[in-house]
């Protein structure tokens, strides 16, 4: 198990990667190990959000299971604070899609939305098809999918939802191994962001390299971010880490976050990072990175 401090004006309060043994078993004790809804999630293989039982500093906590083949090798905990002296208004969204009934389409499964009643609403009644907006997207191309801008952004079919909630970026994850499950969904707002940036990088066996498909930062600085289509060598942080351990990873060594910058750009970037795989059977073949 693995965790991580995240800056007081961030979404969320805690993350904790856990590891899971050949036998199925979380392979650490503590408090947080204790929450069903991590337990729930590793059991049944899917995403899982919570808002009952958890600490009582916590509004919400979603549990993302990472596969490998045909087992589950980590679960990946993210919770949400609640209003306080520090963030008296926390805005953000975790959301669960799965496929339903007979044809290829996703409907919501769990979502939490805060005071975001409106947004809860339109989103309780949207289906989405195989390829048809984040979800959909996510669903068909097996990768972790951002879209930034989502007043405008031509992709998000809850655009004018979003806009109205304050909302600016979503992030969608797959989850599944040899069977797709569901399309998590984590959505930003500009004022509490879930992280200070997000990126996808996907793997181009034939070069060795991966390269940065989306993106979306907030206060990183310009000389920290990355175009789309940067391309990095397999061998570099954070891939070759990621390549060897086969799991999700949390750090607060800023430097296995680094891709392509130098040292000096990582100063004073991100203080701490999330790395979430994406395996289809015993291949990577994407991570979604979250810098703090």
């Amino acid at each position: 198990m693995t965790t991580s401090s995240i800056p007081s004006n961030c979404y969320l309060s805690d993350i904790v990667a856990y590891d899971v043994s050949s036998e199925g078993l979380l392979t650490s004790e503590g408090m947080m190990c204790q929450l069903p809804v991590v337990e729930l999630a590793l059991a049944t293989g899917n995403a899982q959000i919570e808002t009952t039982q958890l600490p009582v500093e916590a509004s919400a906590a979603i549990a993302i299971p990472v596969h490998q083949e045909d087992r589950v090798v980590s679960v990946v905990l993210l919770v949400a604070r609640k209003p306080d002296a520090t963030v008296t208004d926390p805005i953000g969204v975790f959301e669960v899609w799965e496929p339903i009934g007979q044809y290829p389409e996703l409907a919501l499964k769990s979502g939490f939305y805060g005071a975001m009643e409106r947004f809860q609403n339109v989103s309780s009644f949207v289906r989405f098809e195989k390829g048809n907006g984040l979800p959909g997207a996510v669903w068909e191309q097996r990768c972790a999918v951002i879209h930034d801008q989502l007043a405008d952004h031509p992709g998000f079919l809850r655009a004018a939802g979003a806009s109205a909630d304050l909302l600016r970026t979503a992030i969608g994850i797959p989850v599944g191994g040899k069977d797709y499950q569901s399309t998590v969904v984590l959505i930003s707002s500009a004022s509490t962001p879930i992280a200070r940036g997000m990126e996808v990088w996907a793997a181009r066996p034939e070069t060795n390299e991966f390269e940065l498909t989306s993106a979306a930062y907030y206060d990183l600085g310009t000389d920290y971010e990355l175009p789309i289509g940067t391309l990095c060598s397999s061998d570099a942080a954070p891939f070759a880490r990621v390549l060897e351990e086969k799991r999700a990873l949390v750090t607060d060594d800023p430097q296995v976050l680094l891709a392509t910058r130098s040292k000096d750009v990582a100063l004073p970037g991100p203080t701490s990072g999330l790395i979430i795989p994406n395996f289809e059977g015993e291949t990577l073949t994407s991570i979604a990175i979250f810098h703090f």
